[in-house]
């Protein structure tokens, strides 16, 4: 700074790190702490750079003018930093405030301020002050050449699985290792066995610092791996006596294994850095997960990524300690933009886990086999003898037939897929390869078995919940369709054995575009579902009024449905023309259309009587197909065809949840003739979470298309007011219209006739409807 400019007396030394806008503008409260506590700190967005500075450090002119300079609370300053970064980077330095009193002070960046490194502030690195250690090659040679001095040691961290320890050499000090699997590929269960391995069995301290999960999920898995128990029965309380006693000797024999755990809220990589030197000792840090997806709740994820892995390793290098971070995808790119040292992906098909090992300098290495033993929650060597029993349930009663079902839950890639997220395809075709030649698995398709299995699923599972619960229905329930019960993971797992007999695999975790991303997590995305609530003012109270109920909405919706089965592409060929929407094409996903004129305020809006933006909105092509309905002969020509202005689209099925409606609504029909309501809620409970869940939800991890959704549930939407129009045009007076399935009628409902049919039959199949009951309008 020129001799007579008041600024800051903050020189080179003094700032040890620039932060990035975003992630300054996340961590902005702690900095301005530091700052008051007398640690400057730099801010930077491209060109621009200001110093965040202590006060104490500001020379006698500026404290002078203290008084003078704009104010702006450290609340208001995160959410405008962009723009006082760039007053203070212009010359206007600000002032920021916490609960009023003055904290800090965002100054022009002084010239003589010119940080090299972007280095964690937990880890102390004055370059004036710390004397650097020079070690002599012939040190070096006797650690690399020695055996067991690196990472080859039998004490060294590492998996506790053989192929892989031998591929690896176990965990190296020094590295930042990454686990890259897709949702479900059992990225998660691989880091716990590397913690499992390393302090339960060779008791060596563990930090192990979790990211969206809690210690409770943490020592379940690791109880089911040692014992082993079924994880999912360990974790709803329904051991049987035997298994119980096996998972108290197994917390036994952990007791005191020096396996530190860290699940609080707030966990970020610098929080990391600084609890890692409070536990003796250390040999391994594991951080699970780092979460692709951006979640404001979740500080480990999103784009705030690539800074923490920078942060992990340089825990790894200066503590000279193995970090390994399971990462939920293996999208190449956003693996590379973490620039690990070691990269294990993993793809599981079924139980055949296949890792790709690579490294930074040197690319693609090799390839091992596991087996995958989700139950127990683990990964064990490919056995070439049968793997030990586990502990079994022992009771007087018999137990029921249980089908393990297969079930994929890193769905098979096309080949161009493949070539994407193998690195092993990445090799150019003069480098030779050390891996298996093997081609990518597939799928093993077992329809005879899948076919067996199938038929009694339902049975099965309400069977074996009442056995474990010696009966009591009540517990059962709770159970099978209760908050945390297994509704969820069982219609997941149905579903992927009812795909067995496909000649194609879904997409389970597509790129989203624009519309379809959130956010935040607490806020909607940008389809509209067209969700009914309508009601006809222009009937009189006391009207008498038949409230019909639709059976099953979803379970039907699940059905009719066309979904695309491949990721959705902006504006495709055809993706204009209404013709290739239902046949033709039949391009499936969600479009940006110009609202419609409607002209009926007797009958419900197709697309909503609730909305209350203007111009053009996204719908799901549900949605679009109803207006295509809406405007045909057989409707009457009740509006114009829409205009398509965008799309998101793709070749769509109607078959992809056709077997499972089948497999739920013959065992749902079999529960109403035995007027068995435990089933009957269990098999609702079922669909209408797999509805609910498979967009974006933490209680889903194995499928995450929101688009389908949109449709499933515009579909609903559609199937409802379509009948709302048929008994409008059959005579009919519609008095209400609301949610999937709310339909009050005036008039005589089974009388009436639609182009020449009944309009409705009574019963309890997906195509027929029931009286819920007879009612006055506007009578509570």
């Amino acid at each position: 700074m020129a001799e007579g400019t008041p600024g800051a007396t903050t020189t080179a030394a003094d700032v040890v790190r620039r932060w990035g806008i975003d992630e300054a503008r996340k961590a902005l409260y702690d900095l301005v702490e530091a700052a008051a506590a007398g640690r400057p700190a730099l801010i930077g967005r491209g060109t621009k750079c200001a110093v965040l500075s202590p006060l104490s450090h500001l020379d006698s002119t500026w404290q002078a003018q203290l008084s003078a300079l704009p104010t702006t609370t450290v609340t208001t300053a995160r959410k405008k930093l962009g723009d006082l970064l760039a007053a203070a980077a212009s010359g206007t330095p600000q002032l920021l405030l916490h609960r009023r009193t003055p904290a800090a002070a965002l100054l022009p960046e002084p010239p003589t301020t010119h940080p090299t490194t972007a280095t964690p502030t937990d880890i102390p690195t004055d370059a004036t002050t710390v004397a650097r250690r020079l070690t002599a090659l012939d040190d070096v040679l006797d650690e690399v050449l020695t055996p067991g001095a690196s990472g080859a040691s039998s004490q060294a961290p590492s998996f506790g699985l053989h192929a892989l320890d031998h591929t690896l050499g176990g965990l190296r000090p020094g590295t930042l290792t990454l686990i890259a699997a897709a949702p479900g590929a059992g990225g998660s269960l691989l880091a716990a066995a590397a913690a499992r391995h390393t302090a339960l069995t060779r008791q060596l301290p563990v930090l192990y610092a979790a990211s969206g999960l809690t210690r409770a999920d943490i020592a379940a898995r690791i109880i089911a791996a040692e014992t082993p128990v079924d994880y999912r029965r360990l974790r709803t309380g329904t051991l049987a006596p035997a298994e119980e006693q096996a998972a108290a000797e197994t917390r036994a024999r952990l007791f005191g294994a020096p396996l530190h755990m860290d699940d609080g809220t707030g966990l970020t990589a610098e929080v990391i850095a600084q609890t890692a030197p409070d536990i003796t000792g250390l040999a391994l840090v594991v951080v699970d997960r780092l979460q692709h997806v951006q979640d404001p709740t979740v500080p480990l994820s999103g784009p705030a990524l690539p800074a923490a892995a920078r942060i992990l390793s340089h825990l790894a290098r200066t503590r000279n300690i193995p970090v390994l971070a399971a990462f939920d995808t293996d999208l190449p790119e956003m693996v590379n933009a973490l620039d690990p040292d070691v990269t294990l992906t993993l793809a599981r098909t079924g139980e055949h886990a296949r890792i790709d090992v690579a490294e930074r300098d040197f690319g693609p290495q090799t390839t091992t086999q596991l087996r995958a033993e989700l139950p127990y929650a683990r990964f064990t060597d490919v056995p070439a003898n049968p793997a030990p029993t586990p502990v079994q349930a022992t009771s007087t009663t018999p137990e029921p037939t249980t089908h393990h079902l297969p079930r994929p839950t890193t769905p098979a890639r096309s080949p161009r897929e493949t070539t994407r997220t193998t690195p092993s395809s990445t090799i150019p075709p003069e480098q030779p390869r050390t891996t298996s030649t093997a081609s990518p698995m597939r799928p093993q398709r077992h329809p005879s078995s899948a076919k067996a299995s199938l038929s009694t699923f339902v049975s099965d599972r309400v069977a074996r919940a009442l056995q474990a619960h010696d009966g009591d229905a009540d517990a059962a329930l709770k159970a099978l369709a209760g908050d945390g019960g297994s509704a969820i993971p069982d219609v997941m797992e149905l579903f992927e054995a009812t795909r067995v007999e496909t000649s194609y695999q879904h997409t389970t975790y597509p790129k989203l575009p624009e519309p379809l991303t959130r956010k935040r997590r607490d806020n909607a995305d940008e389809v509209w579902e067209a969700r009914p609530k309508f009601t006809n003012t222009s009937v009189p109270d006391g009207t008498d009024v038949t409230e019909l109920d639709v059976n099953a909405a979803y379970l039907a919706a699940l059905q009719s449905a066309h979904l695309p089965i491949r990721t959705i592409t902006h504006n495709p060929e055809g993706w204009d023309d209404l013709a290739n929407y239902g046949k033709g094409l039949d391009l499936s996903g969600i479009c940006r259309i110009d609202p419609i004129e409607w002209e009926y305020p007797e009958l419900p809006h197709p697309l909503g009587d609730d909305r209350e933006t203007s111009g053009t909105l996204w719908v799901p092509t549900s949605v679009l197909l109803s207006l295509k309905d809406f405007a045909s002969p057989s409707y009457g020509e009740l509006c114009t065809l829409p205009v398509i202005r965008e799309a998101y689209v793709a070749k769509g099925s109607a078959s992809l949840f056709k077997t499972l409606v089948h497999v739920l609504n013959e065992a749902r029909m079999n529960a109403i003739f035995e007027d068995d309501e435990l089933t009957k809620t269990y098999i609702a409970t079922m669909y209408a979470k797999l509805v609910s869940t498979m967009g974006d939800s933490r209680k889903n991890h194995e499928l995450r298309r929101p688009e389908w959704q949109h449709i499933i549930r515009g579909q609903a939407f559609s199937n409802l007011r379509r009948k709302a129009i048929r008994a409008y045009q059959a005579g009919l007076t519609v008095v209400q219209v609301g949610g999937t399935d709310e339909l009050h009628i005036d008039g005589d409902v089974w009388a009436a006739r639609w182009n020449g049919k009944p309009l409705f039959t009574e019963g309890r199949a997906l195509n027929q409807i029931k009286v819920k009951k007879i009612s006055r309008k506007g009578e509570k």
